[in-house]
């Protein structure tokens, strides 16, 4: 996208906002995630959570909103090595951008997001038990799709997180393979 439609775009959003009642919240819940790392053994779901702050912009009343989102999330693996439990453990940044379709109580999401790495993940690696540093680039995308359902103040929802990005560096790539993030989430929330 050029400068220009991103603009325009923006205006368009800003334009309907300013004539519709906007609505803030927050967002906490539960992930489990993954890296599709193909050279890892025994891989695993890792468990662990988000928050984040929402608005829902309006644009099309009672039936479509964009809903843009800025939330901390651990994500990563886990993996078993000789019989012993091990994960990589990865602190991102998200900002989700979905459009949101609602249908009654309930509402489908669907957009892209991108993530910042905010940690400094390292991967051990046991042929010769040495620590390869900074293994994982910081820049992730992807799209997001979910389910909510409403009620009063008060939201539950899941969805799906898909990263596009191989997230391996090349120093890495050798020993874990491209790997690509995916997480699911499960969450409740409260809007303003």
């Amino acid at each position: 996208m050029n400068k220009n439609t991103i603009l325009i775009l923006a205006l368009f959003l800003i334009s309907f906002g300013t004539k519709a009642q906007l609505k803030f919240g927050v967002r906490a819940g539960l992930n489990a995630s993954n890296v599709s790392f193909p050279n890892l053994p025994n891989k695993s779901e890792k468990i662990g959570f988000h928050v984040g702050l929402f608005t829902d912009i309006p644009v099309v009343e009672d039936f479509m909103s964009v809903q843009p989102e800025l939330s901390y999330s651990t994500k990563g693996t886990a993996f078993k090595v000789l019989s012993e439990k091990q994960s990589i453990n990865m602190n991102y940044v998200d900002f989700f951008l979905p459009v949101s379709f609602k249908m009654s109580d309930f509402n489908i999401n669907v957009g892209p997001f991108a993530s910042y790495l905010i940690s400094t993940p390292d991967y051990t690696y046991y042929n010769n038990n040495s620590v390869l540093v900074d293994a994982f680039k910081k820049i992730d995308a992807g799209l997001t799709a979910g389910l909510g359902y409403n009620f009063n103040k008060m939201m539950i929802g899941v969805r799906y997180n898909q990263g596009f990005i191989d997230v391996t560096q090349d120093n890495s790539r050798a020993l874990l393979g491209s790997g690509k993030n995916a997480v699911g989430q499960l969450s409740i929330g409260y809007k303003f």
